[in-house]
């Protein structure tokens, strides 16, 4: 059955196609929770602020029994003002994809011309996924997302003129000295008789006082693995644990090692805009993180204003009926007249936000 233009050219079905949660790099090493904007914050057009609250360490004071209570004033609490990320690219579909699709008498042959729409609207959205996922992967990375002057996105520092930094701790980077009272990593995980243990309890006993939220996940790079196995007390630990020992040997670090799921973060990467592949992990990075939640990761979604209707307006006040509020990712084409053909525009307006810079805590193994 044959459809109309409206019907397959409209902006709420291209948006849908736009948002399909497929892509091109990786995206399936981040845990679903950490992707998810279900949940999401809706926020007018780019700029938004969020409330920052630490959690506090103390403890409530004792009174006589029927006394008045004592006032407790309200500490760290805090708005954080974020301007989104906002990509916005546009592609042109050929004469001969139009010309199909007004074919509302030859079902077979405008079905082909949707098929092409279709293809090119899912390559098209492979490059809004990627973004998002390669944000997480920079962000677990360096607490930073780099661009250069091109708005492209950059695999380090070298060379960004934009930088969206989440401001994690110096504490919580490298060797950790998260309570400036020295490093949990004071000695490298390459030797074999560090204690990794002892350096992952410290951690995690670090983690509970700093912000609360108790550890659950390391992405860890290519040379963790055989620092395990390597490690003369954990070698000790593996032989009373036959299944963990034989999950590592086989070339994984299994989730329930020291109590936290390990993704294989050294298998992240991205293609720069000069075709070469980038890698996001060094070997001696683990970044330990929370398990996702709002009260510490949280997605901002911004608005833009989509254009309804295939046609030119009659005037100014009809045009701008001819339009509707967009959150997140969003998508929609126009027929052009010189040349003739397609104009399909797709857009995303994003920020993940890291709303406890503390929580996250990205380490090198190797001072």
């Amino acid at each position: 059955m044959s459809k109309t233009l409206e019907q397959i050219l409209g902006f709420e079905n291209l948006t849908g196609l736009i948002q399909d949660p497929r892509g091109g790099v990786p995206a399936e090493l981040i845990p679903p929770g950490f992707t998810n904007t279900a949940g999401a914050q809706q926020v007018a057009g780019d700029s938004a602020k969020y409330t920052k609250v630490a959690g506090t360490r103390q403890t409530a004071r004792l009174v006589q029994y029927g006394s008045p209570s004592v006032k407790r004033g309200l500490k760290n609490v805090s708005e954080v003002p974020v301007k989104l990320m906002h990509t916005h690219e546009h592609i042109n579909h050929e004469m001969r994809v139009l010309t199909a699709l007004r074919q509302y008498d030859n079902p077979q042959l405008q079905m082909r011309g949707q098929q092409e729409v279709d293809r090119q609207t899912a390559g098209f959205r492979m490059l809004f996924n990627n973004l998002r996922a390669s944000t997480i992967f920079s962000i677990f990375r360096f607490g930073q997302i780099y661009f250069d002057g091109a708005g492209e996105l950059l695999p380090t520092s070298s060379g960004a003129v934009t930088t969206v930094d989440f401001t994690v701790p110096a504490g919580n980077k490298n060797q950790l000295d998260v309570f400036g009272a020295g490093a949990i990593i004071g000695a490298s995980w390459a030797t074999a008789g560090t204690d990794i243990i002892g350096d992952m309890h410290a951690l995690r006993k670090a983690a509970r006082k700093l912000t609360g939220y108790p550890l659950r996940h390391a992405f860890y790079g290519e040379n963790i693995l055989g620092y395990f196995l390597g490690n003369d007390k954990l070698k000790e630990f593996l032989v009373r644990n036959p299944a963990m020992q034989t999950a590592l040997i086989s070339g994984d670090i299994p989730d329930g090692l020291f109590g936290l799921n390990w993704h294989p973060f050294y298998e992240a990467f991205f293609e720069d805009s000069g075709g070469t592949l980038r890698d996001w992990w060094s070997g001696d990075t683990i970044t330990f993180t929370p398990d996702p939640s709002p009260d510490w990761w949280d997605w901002l979604l911004g608005s833009y204003e989509v254009p309804t209707e295939l046609g030119i307006a009659s005037d100014a006040s009809a045009a701008l009926a001819n339009f509707a509020t967009q959150h997140g990712m969003f998508s929609y084409a126009s027929i052009t007249t010189d040349p003739p053909g397609i104009k399909h525009n797709a857009g995303d307006t994003f920020l993940p936000t890291l709303k406890v810079p503390g929580a996250i805590f990205i380490a090198d193994v190797t001072p």
